[in-house]
């Protein structure tokens, strides 16, 4: 018999067409021989290459989700996508923290839909420490990181090192190193360098990229080791077919 696989958890927008948030995070979940909780923090009309609306989930309702499960099962690591305000993901975090001090949080920073929806007003990040001291790791690419830091007073990254918590710059977006991540944390940053030569889109990368290093540390892994092992299997799911929906790969 196998051991029991460590409980992880997606709160994430609902996406029809299966190729980003919680069902996106789930069929990674599976892969990664974790058992993936999933709890919705968004009702979306949208395909992989357009976006009709979004119909938020309130912050009483997503604890509603949460609480069962939390008072039942210990979760090591949780993975937020797409939430909607500050305050929502303040209350959110919060409230598991009050069940598992030390749960594991990946924030990924969704501000746009791959189709160009903007998900949020422009001024609704007025600061980000209240958020950021409470988190693992936050995982913009290069514009959202940009975008967050104009918007705010607060400052992410400095002298090559994160300020509040760890920072994985994807490099999908990057003009000056195309492909390669870093990843900055409190003592320096490591350059996480791509596998392969060439990729092709896929509507809903960076949710699988959040999921995978959730997966991984769930499973007990540092932050350096989820990171480079959740690029490899996003590299895999991005080279899976030609299209914009792609498939999940076991490990």
């Amino acid at each position: 018999m196998q051991p029991p696989r460590p409980y992880v958890l997606s709160i994430a927008g609902f996406d029809p067409s299966g190729g980003a948030g919680v069902l996106a995070d789930c069929k990674t979940f599976e892969q990664h021989a974790v058992y993936g909780f999933g709890v919705c923090s968004a009702l979306t009309a949208q395909t992989d290459d357009s976006f009709v609306n979004v119909n938020w989930i309130s912050a009483e309702q997503i604890i509603e989700q949460l609480e069962p499960l939390l008072k039942k099962f210990v979760v090591p690591a949780c993975k937020i996508g797409i939430i909607e305000s500050p305050d929502t993901l303040i209350a959110v975090i919060r409230c598991m923290k009050e069940y598992n001090p030390g749960i594991q949080i990946v924030w990924d920073p969704v501000l746009k839909a791959s189709a160009g929806y903007d998900f949020h007003a422009i001024n609704i990040f007025h600061s980000l420490e209240a958020i950021l001291s409470t988190v693992t790791l936050v995982t913009p690419n290069y514009n959202e990181l940009q975008h967050l830091q104009t918007i705010t007073n607060d400052v992410l990254i400095k002298d090559d090192r994160s300020v509040f918590c760890s920072v994985l710059l994807k490099g999908g977006h990057r003009l000056d190193a195309l492909g390669t991540d870093t990843l900055y944390e409190t003592g320096g940053n490591t350059i996480i360098e791509a596998g392969v030569d060439k990729v092709y889109p896929k509507h809903g990368s960076g949710c699988v990229l959040a999921a995978a290093i959730t997966a991984r540390l769930a499973q007990g892994h540092s932050l350096q080791e989820a990171c480079r092992m959740a690029k490899q299997y996003v590299e895999t799911f991005l080279n899976s077919n030609q299209s914009l929906l792609g498939y999940h790969s076991i490990c």
